[in-house]
């Protein structure tokens, strides 16, 4: 194992550590409840199953990862334990594990099923709390059918696609998560302080790949003076690429501020605050991304618009914002050349995945269908530099091209809803409103139509919106 797997690997060990005790100060009000519901012996058997559960969990896993992966395996026997102690934890280690990733730098067998098993355990866990709670019902809202609408209607194009086996076999393998990880979190969280520690777990995973990222690109080769204007943020597996990182940073920003400023960091909340927005800001500078940029410019124009009452002060704001944008381009340290081609590359997708729609106008060139049919609808056949196989490099384009017109009016009425859910909860959660706008910004640059990143914002918003609602109606009703 070489310096940087040996750092990767330990950076995921010292993150799930943090996700363990992140959970260990939810769990504080957890046992206030069992107190409440439980009398002395019922306590005493629960508390004696669930630790002879974490010490069984522990003894299989360390007997199959060894010293190499003791702390993995006591991590990940109290995390399945806190799963089973409650839906919110089994949602909030899922969506953590599925964006830490640990399997792409720990090659072992059991570690690459642990997307699959985790998948099991939650679903299990949500259900048993459901039945037990006599909750015979699944959350369902607008949000929920929309979701429901364009994956079906992804999946039909897949299925009646030229290349049915490939596109279905990712459809499985990729998009299928997102959709599953949006229902659980709308299933497994039953009131807004329960989204906690799914928010938590979320701005740790990308912490992580912020720590990742900055050693990679900094730490392990210090470029010379004449590879220094070329040197982009560099970080590992899916999001290797230096705008898709960028990306991430982005949508993280909002929610990363707010939780250090909503936390009892006090007095020095301010100061762990700013740190990390400039932090992160450096590092979606270090990508050279456009995009991102323009994301960021996204998330201030967002925020303007909620602090800000005076139109006049609030264009003048924004205007200055704009301004300040652009001369970040002017600034960018990449080649003419490269910056060029990027955009001319860009264009001729676009128009390619038109093309698709226009040519194709029900369920276009179906699921994973644009790579492979680029060559026969970009205008005249001019792949430009990247050459073909290539995907949209937008994530609207995306779903016009390989979904038809229908697809796109549902993949956009989903982040329409999305953005009014947030919009409506937006002066106590501001977070979800500014991360729609950022990464909804900077993904119009970019094919994250099918990764999970986008589903778990939009489960977030639209869930902390409908539970506001439920309270207050509850409220209302009592």
């Amino acid at each position: 194992m070489n310096e940087f797997n040996f750092l990767v690997l330990n950076s995921h060990q010292f993150f799930f550590g943090l996700v363990v005790l992140v959970f260990c100060t939810f769990l504080v009000s957890d046992l206030e409840d069992l107190r409440t519901k439980f009398d002395v012996e019922k306590r005493k058997f629960i508390i004696l199953t669930l630790c002879t559960l974490t010490v069984g969990v522990f003894i299989a896993l360390f007997s199959e990862w060894g010293l190499q992966g003791l702390f993995f395996a006591l991590e990940f026997s109290l995390l399945v334990t806190f799963s089973l102690i409650h839906p919110k934890y089994a949602v909030s280690f899922f969506v953590y594990l599925l964006l830490s990733r640990p399997w792409e730098s720990y090659d072992n067998q059991l570690m690459s099923s642990m997307p699959r098993d985790i998948s099991y355990l939650t679903i299990l866990s949500v259900a048993a709390h459901k039945i037990i709670k006599k909750q015979y019902y699944f959350r369902f809202n607008l949000g929920t059918v929309l979701l429901l609408a364009f994956s079906i209607w992804m999946f039909l194009s897949a299925f009646f696609s030229n290349h049915a086996d490939l596109a279905i076999s990712n459809y499985i393998e990729v998009f299928s998560k997102g959709v599953v990880l949006f229902i659980l979190i709308q299933n497994g969280i039953e009131s807004p302080k329960d989204l906690l520690p799914v928010k938590a777990v979320f701005v740790l995973a990308i912490l992580e790949k912020c720590f990742v990222s900055f050693y990679k690109s900094n730490m392990m080769e210090v470029p010379t003076l004449l590879e220094e204007a070329n040197s982009r943020l560099e970080s590992v597996g899916i999001l290797s690429n230096s705008n898709d990182i960028a990306a991430i940073f982005v949508l993280a920003i909002p929610f990363t501020l707010l939780f250090i400023l909503k936390s009892r960091l006090r007095p020095i909340h301010w100061m762990a605050a700013i740190t990390a927005l400039f932090a992160m800001v450096y590092l979606v500078w270090q990508s050279q991304s456009r995009g991102a940029l323009l994301g960021l410019f996204a998330i201030f124009g967002a925020w303007t618009l909620i602090k800000i009452r005076s139109k006049k002060i609030m264009t003048l704001v924004i205007v200055f914002g704009l301004i300040a944008t652009l001369g970040a381009f002017s600034r960018l340290q990449r080649d003419a050349s490269d910056i060029e081609g990027s955009t001319s590359n860009r264009l001729l997708y676009w128009q390619a995945g038109l093309n698709m729609a226009i040519r194709n106008p029900i369920f276009g060139v179906g699921f994973w269908g644009f790579p492979e049919n680029l060559r026969s609808y970009v205008p005249d056949g001019n792949l430009g530099s990247e050459g073909e196989h290539m995907t949209a490099h937008s994530s609207w384009v995306l779903a016009l091209g390989e979904g038809g017109f229908t697809a796109l009016f549902l993949f956009i009425s989903l982040w329409t809803y999305a953005a009014f859910a947030a919009w409506k909860i937006r002066l106590n959660q501001p977070e979800y409103f500014l991360g729609l706008a950022g990464y909804g910004m900077t993904i119009t640059f970019l094919s994250h139509t099918y990764l999970l990143y986008p589903y778990i914002l939009l489960a977030l918003a639209i869930t902390h919106y409908q539970l506001e609602n439920e309270v207050n109606y509850n409220e209302v009703t009592t």
